[in-house]
């Protein structure tokens, strides 16, 4: 985790010394570690939470899941 978060304040001293905007839409705005742990945490979990979604919606059985049939 400490490499990743070290590659992220990396990319964002990066964007800052280029002159551009942190786009926050996708990306924390900060270099201290605990936000950047935090937010690495939040959007595993929101991408689990889209994951679990579109499972839910597709409603495959396991048997027709392997052939690609919708229910």
């Amino acid at each position: 985790m400490e490499e990743r978060i070290r590659r992220y304040q990396h990319n964002i001293t990066t964007i800052r010394e280029s002159g551009c905007a942190v786009p926050t839409t996708a990306l924390v705005d900060s270099l201290d570690p605990a936000e950047i742990e935090l937010w690495f945490a939040d959007s595993a979990f929101r991408i689990d939470r889209i994951n679990m979604a579109i499972k839910g919606l597709a409603q495959l059985p396991d048997d027709d899941a392997a052939n690609g049939e919708p229910r």
